[in-house]
């Protein structure tokens, strides 16, 4: 067991990592393109497509962090209502449908990459698109893993990064 929390410590530091530096490049790239525009007179082509794919990168990562320290977006409106065991019953079905949900996205997700690699699907620059989509799968499959491992084990504390 304590071999898994490593693993989510160092998936913690990882997904933060890469938050971060997602947001310094998107920010980075926005900056320089309106400085071309405006000082130059002129644009790079693959910055508008890159950074759009750097927003989804931005979603995916921050629904990442948001479901380890749970605070991603759940509709409670039971919770007030029922007391005690019913509750912890009530907060156990919503997460395990979120499992469920988030491992149907992962599943499709991934599907969708595999077709992008077969029908070799380009993006800005002639790139292949499918490197680019890997963070759907990945985040979806990990943001059921973390639901899946709530409806079973509980809420562990929020460790921070």
């Amino acid at each position: 067991m304590k071999g898994l929390w490593r693993l989510d410590a160092a998936l913690a530091r990882l997904e933060t990592g890469l938050l971060a530096l997602s947001l310094f490049i998107m920010i980075g790239l926005a900056v320089l393109q309106i400085g071309l525009r405006n000082l130059v007179g002129t644009s790079w082509f693959w910055i508008d497509p890159a950074n759009r794919l750097l927003v989804l990168w931005l979603a995916l990562l921050g629904a990442l962090v948001a479901t380890r320290r749970g605070e991603h977006i759940a509709i409670d409106a039971l919770r007030h209502y029922v007391r005690g065991v019913g509750s912890l019953i009530i907060e156990r079905a919503a997460t395990a449908f979120a499992a469920m949900l988030t491992g149907m996205m992962a599943w499709q997700s991934t599907r969708f990459v595999i077709d992008e690699f077969q029908f070799k699907t380009t993006t800005f620059a002639e790139l292949p698109a499918w490197p680019f989509e890997l963070i759907m799968p990945v985040a979806f499959g990990l943001m059921a893993l973390r639901f899946a491992g709530l409806v079973f084990v509980g809420r562990p504390e929020v460790r921070d990064v």
